[in-house]
């Protein structure tokens, strides 16, 4: 007899079910709610460990997008270093977990309070400097003006300084890899600056906990999702080290979260997928 695949659930299912450090930050969140003023848009900043950066990307931080402010909140995954105090001392909004998880499950806090607390988008930019900030305008329009559900920075598409050709021809295998597992066209699987909208979000499976934004975009794409890309800049990390692993360790952890993650989509959108390919919503805004 075939045994019964595993059931996954959503990030709108998980929101109801937390576990203790969940429950924990989400008490934690609310408290940031109630102290700052209402916004349709939601900037997740995961941090571990970042102190010597935040204040960098504090200071690059867009002070209005389409005309609101929109909730800046780093998400402190268990840091050792005071990033916490930083980032509250550059004027952001802090959570902070007891111990340390994961770029993903610090990613899927973040996503778990925009869908409970009635945000329509939610971006994501990385703590270490590696992507500009400045940039968030530019990647949520899409997401905002309804031409996209999912939009994200592409260092393929403008440039890369960060002098690592490995990881450069890696953005290049693993965007051809997962067009052909989503039929969609893409030129970047792991920007760290992204948009989308919340009712899509709601709709995901996320279980990975350090390599998610190919679980991510892949999930988004299976699920309905219109992908915008728009050109920005990578550039080298403003300090510290990278958490991801060597090359060889990072590429190979990467591949099981990408084929991991389109087997189990495939097997959740079977009928959605049956109708035919996806396309490419706009790019170049």
């Amino acid at each position: 007899m075939r045994r019964k695949a595993m059931k996954v659930p959503t990030l709108r299912e998980l929101a109801s079910n937390r576990d203790e450090i969940e429950a924990d930050l989400h008490r934690q969140f609310l408290e940031v709610l109630a102290t700052t003023p209402p916004t349709p848009y939601l900037v997740v900043i995961p941090a571990f460990n970042e102190s010597e950066s935040l204040p960098y990307v504090a200071s690059r931080l867009p002070g209005e997008i389409n005309g609101h402010l929109p909730l800046y909140l780093v998400i402190d995954d268990g840091s050792s270093d005071g990033t916490s105090e930083v980032a509250r001392s550059n004027g952001l909004s802090v959570i902070t977990s007891p111990v340390n998880r994961g770029q993903g499950a610090t990613l899927k806090t973040g996503y778990l309070e925009a869908i409970t607390s009635n945000f329509s988008i939610v971006a994501i930019v990385d703590a270490d400097g590696q992507w500009d900030p400045q940039d968030l305008e530019a990647v949520m329009k899409p997401v905002i003006v309804g031409e996209a559900t999912i939009s994200q920075g592409s260092r393929a598409l403008g440039e890369s300084r960060v002098g690592d050709k490995f990881r450069d021809l890696g953005v290049v295998f693993f965007a051809f890899l997962i067009r052909i597992l989503t039929s969609t066209k893409l030129t970047d699987t792991s920007s760290g600056i992204r948009a989308m909208s919340v009712e899509l979000l709601a709709r995901l499976r996320l279980t990975q906990p350090q390599y998610q934004s190919s679980e991510l975009l892949i999930g988004a794409l299976l699920n309905g999702g219109r992908l915008s890309e728009v050109p920005v800049t990578m550039e080298a990390r403003y300090a510290g080290e990278s958490k991801k692993g060597k090359n060889l360790s990072y590429a190979i952890s990467y591949s099981k979260a990408v084929i991991g993650t389109a087997l189990r989509e495939h097997y959740y959108n079977r009928p959605t997928l049956l109708k035919g390919r996806r396309s490419l919503a706009s790019n170049n805004l």
